[in-house]
């Protein structure tokens, strides 16, 4: 009984990690199109003076949109990227 439990557990355990993985490559993709997330837990709008920044957090990662005059442009990656003041380069 404890062994099938263990097998069970172990089953569950992958099995949720790889429809988090695969989650997170079609938000990635729909990103990559300029489509909304699938799966917003919070959504901030931050303002400064020269325009707006909106932060999409989802299940372990986020997606940030720069609409401001001095820096314009997104970024997708794990829920600890900071809002930039400026872009690197290959953005």
């Amino acid at each position: 009984m404890r062994k099938t439990l263990g097998i069970i557990f172990k089953v569950l355990l992958v099995t949720v990690v790889v429809v988090w993985i695969g989650l997170i490559l079609v938000e990635y993709f729909r990103y990559q199109d300029n489509e909304p997330m699938l799966v917003v837990l919070k959504e901030e709008t931050l303002a400064y003076e020269d325009g707006h920044v909106y932060v999409y957090w989802g299940l372990g990662y986020k997606s940030i949109t720069y609409e401001r005059t001095s820096i314009y442009g997104k970024e997708f990656g794990h829920v600890f990227i900071p809002v930039r003041d400026t872009l690197p380069n290959n953005s």
